[in-house]
Order: structure tokens, then sequence, then C-alpha cells
């Protein structure tokens, strides 16, 4: 049978005056074509995929090995499901194997500990003997006149004798029951592997005016997970899951419309469960230890709302406010991610103005971005009396002032938060309740002006 758990060799280990060399009379396994089929990968937001791995496999009749190399070195075994796409009443998975312990030059001089080896110099003399230890190249050996300690392997071929069960890649070992042979039988490899995720990064090209916003999306995969994924059919999945980690165990929805914004020809959204899958129509290649960039979306002439936000201290903060419909040109779900926000300077170039994370969005929701502090707007707030109104009450009076140092009229919205069981009894300015702590007064300041607002609020408990 082609796929062996257990085949034999002979070697040879030649050392020169350099960094130690490995070479091989014969290769670890025999030779495998390329058997895979295709592969699919679904990568979620929290540090995992699930791969579904299609490859062809002879067997024999009865029971027998098969063997799945070039799996993932941050798979998890215990998720693994093997299917038989073609006669699945027909085979059946006995037992299987995780094999991870991979060759390097000390873990394969341990296996031969307590066997004989044989030592070889550049002038031809041969020394034999039992291997005892092996430590960071050091070798103990007992030979017939005594033991010899080596403090490494410069100068010296190393003869030893053939051993299977030697593995230079993770591999998967399955014994499988099959009611008769097969030829190139297709079985679909189902499991999950950790370091690999993905995350959204998002471009908004503000207006000159500040108020439309073009919006493009992308999405970084990285892949971390010790396995490059050729032509692969590719599925991202935005959601929350909830995933049991034991300690013991190291790491290793919506509607299901279409998205109104420009996701082709890359992806199609839909609702799975409580999440939302976004499906790759073209397959591509993931390579181990890459980050790939698709792009995710594109949307022009987005209404934005740009607002000026005072909450106390000296600065006041600047936000970019729009609404994900599609009338404003949206109506997506949008996957959590960083906004860059850019504006076009008056030579043509688009400079930074700021940024922020977003949390998954669902259409029709609002989103707001904080991108920083406005230079020319300033404001300060004064408690100018307070006082008790008896046993379950009191008083206090504030006094705001917003300064507009730039050269046209701005509205700064003042947010205050007034407690509990509040009742403002006197007020310079109408104010809007927004929830039971918080109130807002929308204070328009004149261009190089300033603008005072004070009102009294009385506590009760």
């Amino acid at each position: 049978m082609k796929y062996l758990h257990v085949i034999f060799f002979t070697m040879a280990l030649s050392v020169d005056a350099g960094s130690p060399l490995l070479a091989f009379d014969a290769p670890l396994f025999a030779q495998e074509s390329d058997n895979r089929q295709s592969v699919a990968l679904t990568v979620y937001n929290n540090d995992l995929g699930v791969v579904r791995d299609v490859r062809k496999f002879d067997l024999k009749q009865g029971t027998g090995l098969v063997r799945m190399r070039d799996v993932p070195s941050r798979i998890d075994p215990t998720t693994v499901k093997i299917t038989d796409l073609e006669h699945p009443k027909d085979v059946e998975v006995i037992e299987q194997n995780y094999e991870y312990d991979l060759i390097s030059q000390d873990k394969l001089l341990e296996k031969y500990i307590d066997k004989t080896i044989t030592l070889t110099n550049a002038a031809n003399k041969k020394v034999v003997g039992t291997l005892l230890a092996v430590e960071t190249g050091k070798m103990m050996i007992m030979t017939d006149s005594g033991i010899i300690s080596l403090s490494g392997l410069t100068g010296y071929t190393l003869n030893m004798p053939q051993m299977g069960g030697l593995y230079t890649k993770p591999t998967l070992l399955w014994q499988v029951q099959s009611t008769h042979a097969m030829t190139g039988e297709p079985l679909e490899v189902l499991y999950q592997t950790g370091g690999i995720s993905w995350h959204a990064e998002y471009i908004a090209s503000l207006g000159d005016d500040d108020k439309t916003l073009d919006l493009t999306g992308w999405v970084s995969i990285d892949n971390k997970s010790g396995m490059s994924y050729p032509d692969a059919k590719l599925k991202l999945v935005a959601g929350a899951l909830h995933r049991v980690q034991p300690q013991s165990q190291p790491v290793h929805g919506y509607g299901d419309r279409m998205m109104a914004a420009t996701v082709g020809p890359q992806f199609d959204e839909r609702g799975l469960f409580e999440y939302h899958v976004y499906d790759l129509a073209r397959q591509t290649t993931i390579g181990n230890n890459e980050v790939k960039q698709i792009s995710l979306l594109g949307a022009d002439k987005v209404a934005a709302e740009k607002l000026y936000t005072y909450e106390g201290g000296k600065t006041v903060a600047v936000t970019i406010s729009l609404q994900n419909s599609e009338a404003n040109h949206l109506g997506m779900p949008i996957p959590m991610g960083t906004v860059r926000v850019m504006k076009r300077d008056k030579d043509g170039s688009l400079e930074f103005v700021g940024e922020d994370h977003i949390d998954h969005t669902p259409r029709d929701e609002k989103i707001t971005l904080h991108v920083g502090n406005a230079f020319d707007l300033t404001g300060d707030r004064t408690v100018t009396s307070q006082r008790s109104l008896g046993s379950n009450a009191n008083e206090e009076s504030v006094e705001i002032t917003l300064k507009n140092h730039k050269d046209e009229p701005v509205t700064i919205d003042a947010l205050e938060n007034v407690g509990t069981n509040w009742e403002i009894t006197v007020s310079s300015m109408i104010y809007e309740k927004k929830d039971a702590y918080h109130v807002v007064f929308h204070v328009p300041v004149a261009a190089r002006g300033e603008q005072k607002v004070t009102y009294t609020v009385q506590h009760r408990w």
C-alpha cells in the first residue's frame, strides 16, 4: 500500500567543518503525488480557521493505514472529522493519530539511544558503540574500550541503522476499515486550526464640505497556522462566537439580503445563524506566515455629519457620524475594524485626520467615529454654587463657556451628566434629554466668539 505508518530506510549523517548537515541515503517517506482535490477555508475573527480538505487516497480491503501530511502545526486534532464523499457506508475510521514530534538533529539522535551507531572520521577511522545520551549536540557513546564523550559531530560521518516512524511535517494517520479496495478515493478531512484570523480596515475620504465621504473596506487574513492553502475557497465569518478554552489545552443572524454597497465581484454576504458570512467569489491562495488583503466594499457619496462635543475639561471632541442604510448607499452588515479618516488638502493630496475602531455594525445602525479634538475650539466648565435643600435634596448651578477661534460659526454639543433623580429648574438655553442621566445643550458659537450656558439642577433622594 502506498500510505504506510512505518517506512524503513537507511541513512548517513554527514558533518563537515561547517554547520552539521543531515544527508539521507533514502527519503524518510515514499514520495507522494499531489493528491489534494480541493480545499475550503472559513476564517473567524478570533484566531480560528475551519478547513475542509478533500484528498484522494488508495484504500485496501479490510484494515489499513492512511496518512495525510501537510496539515497545520496549529491544528486541533480533537476536531478532525473524516468522511468518504463517494462511499460513506463502506469506509470506517477506527483510530486516529496526530504525529507532531518532527525531526531535528537532536530528536533524530535521541531515537537511537541504546542502539549501535558508527562514527567515521576523515582518516576513515571508525568508532562503533552504543549511544547512551544526547544533549544539544553532545553525545555519550559506550564502546568496547569504554565511554567516549563527543562535544560535537564536526569532522565525522555518522552511520545509523534503519528506523521508521520519523516525520518531517505534522501528519495525521488513520486506521481505516474498508469493505473493498479503492483507488483514488476522495476523503474530506474537516478540522479546526488556530493561528489564523481576519480583520477589516476602512478608509473614509471626506468631501470638501465634510458632509459626504467615500468609504472603502479591506479585509486582512493573517495566517500563522503552519500551513499554506493553495487555490482555496475562502469564507470569512463576522460575529462573537462563544468558544470553550480548557485550561489544560494549549493554544495551538440577521436577514439574508445582499449588500447594497458595492461588494462585487469580490465578496457575497449572507446571514448564518446569528453571524454574517462573507464569501469570496473566487479562489485565492493564502500562504503560511502571510498577511493577505482583499477588497471588501466600496461606497461613494455617503452622507456624513461632523459634530463637535464638549464633555468638560478644555477640549472639544470631533466626531463623524453616518447612517448605515441603503438610502445612504450602505445598508450592509459592516464587520468590526479600524476606520481611518482622510481629507483632501488644497494641493490635492489626501491627508490623515484621525481614526477610530468600530464594532460589528448591523444595517440601519449609526456609525460614530471619534477622530480627534478640535484645535480651534475650547471649553470651560465651572460649578458656580452648591447648597443643601434639606436632608434629602441639594442644588447645584453650572456655567459652561465655549470658545470658537475659527473664521466660521459652529455648533457645539455640551453633554452633561446630571446624575439621578434630577430636575433642571433654571436654564439659559433649551436642552435635550438624552437618557435618564444625560442632557445635551446644542450651543451655537459665532465665528471668533464665545457662548455661555448656565443651568441649575436639583437632586432629591
